[in-house]
């Protein structure tokens, strides 16, 4: 009696783990089911890609990649290193993301690439038949790891051949040594005033005294200071309301939105076209406020971003004497693309 009772204990416990492990099976059968949009290939890499940037930023690569001065040393830099070149051929009912996972890529090289060539063209436009033909550096860890690093991309679509070759301070620019991306927003402001409050989920608000999401950034600032947009755009709302006071909303042609709040006079119209820097209001006390001062805020994909981190989403210029020696070093690596 006592062996038939532990019997069914354990038969008990197997029937039991075989139920979670089917479960388990199901769920992650099903994430890879609806895995069909690259947003959502790219948000759950997105917890790694920070940590992977930051090896990059620390990798002997960047190191030794960061101090070429001149041609010699970066055709001495590349000498010493593995280059090696991929192709990604987009088939019939196919797309970049499947044909790019056909040939190995991990989701952060899909991620730099995207990231790198999508300001030129978007990735729904890409049509089957077209060829990504890229070149990596092969980075060893140790003994047993390598890392791959992108250096360049060529796109040939319908026709037309688009560029992205990685610039000696590790971002991305087009054959003439441009990214649009640099021309998206300007964070003078951040650098001229005095954070008062930062982003914070989780804030006590100063009035309320109960925790209140801060979605943006405060700016210390006199009433009547002149606001400048900080990108391109269309103004798509103006308005009062009790709490942010006087305010309005940029929208941008990359689809990033601005917010100016707690303004003192609003010197622009609801669908009047902005240029970068143009006047726009004066910062004022309006709404529910504990003293002078602009609230700033920036959306992407509906979704609130910190102002002062997402000042190093966007690519620098280049100087002119980074632009020199990227035309010499963007040669060398497009001859490996033939």
């Amino acid at each position: 009696m006592f062996i038939f009772f532990i019997k069914t204990i354990i038969l008990t416990l197997i029937l039991s783990s075989c139920s979670i492990l089917l479960k388990e099976k199901k769920i992650f059968s099903n994430q890879l089911f609806n895995l069909k949009k690259h947003d959502q290939l790219i948000k759950n890499s997105k917890d790694s890609t920070k940590s992977e940037k930051n090896k990059h930023i620390n990798s002997s690569f960047f190191k030794n990649f960061m101090t070429c001065k001149n041609e010699s040393s970066f055709i001495s830099f590349l000498s010493n290193n593995t280059l090696f070149k991929k192709r990604i051929y987009i088939q019939k009912n196919s797309n970049f993301f499947r044909s790019a996972r056909k040939k190995g890529l991990n989701s952060f090289d899909i991620n730099t690439i995207i990231k790198a060539i999508e300001w030129q063209i978007s990735f729904r436009k890409i049509n089957p038949h077209s060829t990504f033909d890229l070149i990596f550096l092969r980075e060893k860890i140790n003994s047993k790891k390598n890392k791959n690093i992108l250096l360049a991309i060529k796109l040939n679509n319908i026709g037309k051949t688009y560029y992205a070759i990685r610039a000696m301070n590790g971002n991305f620019y087009d054959i003439n040594g441009f990214n649009k991306s640099n021309m998206i927003m300007n964070f003078a402001l951040l650098k001229k005033y005095r954070i008062s409050s930062s982003f914070n989920l989780h804030r006590i608000h100063p009035i309320t005294h109960r925790i209140s999401r801060h979605l943006g950034v405060d700016l210390a600032m006199p009433q009547g200071t002149l606001v400048l947009a900080t990108s391109n755009g269309k103004i798509i709302k103006t308005g009062f309301n009790k709490i942010s006071g006087f305010y309005i909303v940029l929208k941008n042609f990359n689809q990033c939105i601005t917010k100016y709040m707690h303004l003192k006079k609003i010197l622009v119209k609801t669908d009047q076209n902005i240029k970068i820097n143009q006047k726009i209001a004066l910062s004022g006390n309006s709404g529910r406020t504990t003293g002078p001062h602009l609230h700033y805020e920036i959306w992407m994909n509906k979704h609130a971003i910190n102002p002062a981190d997402a000042r190093f989403s966007f690519i620098e210029p280049l100087t002119p004497k980074e632009l020199i020696l990227y035309f010499k070093t963007s040669k060398i690596i497009l001859s490996k693309l033939k």
